[in-house]
């Protein structure tokens, strides 16, 4: 038999940082269980006086770029960073966009020990505008 887990290891938290936490969403940005963190769809918006704005619309490039930003502000509300990232799931309404996005993966996952990924392509995204949505799991070491 393995050890027990204490109940404090193994309850789920559930983060809604600013400005995400504003917009009253029926569902939490991030959940911690234990030394996982599953982040729910990010989409390439920024906040500009308190209001979403989708950035550069219809442009993967910069949408992408805009989700891997607000995912590293997600994460560190957990205690965690990109580095710690071990999945992604993409959603992309045009495939062919998919080269200029891994480059700008590779610009903040580096080179090497990019997290495992997975890209589909969709007909529309929840936002009018957006072409990228991004959800992961991260794993956060011990420190």
């Amino acid at each position: 038999m393995g050890k027990v887990k204490s109940e404090e290891a193994m309850a789920k938290q559930f983060h809604n940082p600013e400005p995400f936490r504003a917009e009253n969403r029926p569902y939490a940005m991030a959940v911690k269980a234990g030394k996982l963190v599953f982040l729910a769809g990010q989409l390439g918006v920024e906040f500009v006086d308190g209001r979403r704005t989708v950035v550069a619309p219809g442009n993967a490039e910069r949408q992408i770029e805009r989700i891997f930003i607000n995912m590293r502000s997600v994460l560190e509300g957990v205690g965690a960073g990109l580095a710690d990232v071990c999945w992604l799931q993409i959603f992309v309404t045009n495939i062919d966009d998919r080269l200029g996005m891994d480059a700008v993966r590779r610009r903040f996952f580096g080179e090497t020990e990019l997290p495992a990924a997975t890209m589909v392509e969709v007909s529309r995204l929840a936002l009018p505008g957006t072409v990228v949505e991004v959800n992961a799991i991260a794993v956060i070491e011990d420190r």
